[in-house]
C-alpha cells in the first residue's frame, strides 16, 4: 500500500516536470523510506505509550535516530523485521534502564567505551546501500562521532538531575554494539 501510494505521488510529479527515470526511481525510494520510517516510529511510540513509556521511548528513538543514520551498522532486510528489531531493542534498553543502576563512573566508562568503539569503526557501510564517495563517508564519520559525543556528554551532565541519563547511555551502547554484526560468508 505504501509503495503504491508513493508510486502515485511520484507519477503525479513526473507529469509536471521533466525528470529522468533514475531521478524518479530515487524520489520513489526516498518517499517509500520516509513513509515506512514514519509508520514504524509512530507505531513504536503508540505501543510503548500504551504501557506508560511515552517519554522514555521518545528519548530512545531520538538517540537512535540521531546516531544510527550516520554511524551505520545493523540493518534488517524487511520493514517488518526492522520494526520487530526496534521494539526488541527498545525493550532491552528499558529493562536495563530499570534493572541496572549505573554509578557516575560506570556511566562515564560506558560512554567513553562507546565513543572509543565508534571512533575506530564509523561509519559502517551497508552493502545494500553503499556509500562510495570518500567525502560523504568522512562527513558521516564526523557527524556520527559528534552527535554521539554530544549525547554522551548530555548523559554525563544529566546524571545528578534525571534518570534519563541511563536511557541515553544504554541507547548509545546498543547502537555501538550493533555496529559489530558482520557475518562471515
Amino acid at each position: 500500500m505504501v509503495k503504491s501510494i508513493s508510486k502515485k505521488i511520484i507519477n503525479s510529479i513526473s507529469t509536471n516536470d521533466n525528470y529522468s527515470k533514475d531521478q524518479l526511481e530515487q524520489m520513489e525510494y526516498i518517499l517509500v523510506s520516509i513513509l515506512f520510517e514514519t509508520i514504524k516510529l509512530f507505531s513504536v511510540i503508540v505501543i510503548f505509550s500504551l504501557f506508560g513509556y511515552f517519554d522514555k521511548i521518545i528519548i530512545i528513538l531520538a538517540v537512535m535516530s540521531m546516531t544510527k543514520i550516520f554511524i551505520g551498522g545493523y540493518h534488517e532486510d524487511t520493514q517488518v523485521k526492522c520494526f520487530i528489531a526496534t521494539v526488541l531493542l527498545a525493550i532491552g534498553i528499558l529493562v536495563l534502564n530499570s534493572q541496572c543502576t549505573l554509578s557516575f563512573v560506570g556511566n562515564c566508562i560506558l560512554i567513553i567505551l562507546s565513543i572509543f568503539c565508534l571512533w575506530h569503526q564509523v561509519p559502517i557501510i551497508n552493502p545494500k546501500m553503499p556509500i562510495t564517495r570518500q567525502e560523504l563517508i568522512n562527513k558521516n564519520r564526523i557527524r556520527g562521532l559528534s552527535i554521539a559525543t554530544i549525547l554522551g556528554i548530555t548523559s554525563i551532565c544529566l546524571y545528578n538531575f534525571s534518570n534519563y541519563y541511563s536511557l541515553i547511555t544504554w541507547t548509545i551502547l546498543f547502537n555501538t554494539i550493533l555496529m559489530f554484526n558482520k557475518k562471515d560468508a
